[in-house]
């Protein structure tokens, strides 16, 4: 199973802050937000990319997710991997 987060990392030590699980019906509304096309939007359903989040997308993101993601202290990227726990 994969699984889809937010990830937040400090821009000074590069630690990861914060991760956010991303529902799947979620992943419409996001792929509108990063302006994927098909072909991107297809490699982060099966788990092979990790997108950078800009300012702008973050902002829209924050919307949909109900918070306010800080791009001034914080890396933000959209990833999807493998859920080994399961």
């Amino acid at each position: 199973m994969i699984i889809y987060t937010i990830d937040l990392f400090d821009k000074q030590t590069e630690d990861l802050i914060l991760e956010i699980n991303i529902p799947k019906e979620n992943l419409d509304p996001i792929s509108k937000i990063m302006g994927w096309d098909e072909e991107d939007k297809m490699d982060f359903i099966n788990g092979v990319a990790v997108f950078n989040v800009n300012k702008v997308q973050a902002t829209s993101l924050g919307i949909l997710f109900e918070t306010i993601f800080d791009t001034d202290n914080y890396i933000i990227q959209m990833s999807a991997s493998e859920d080994n726990d399961r």
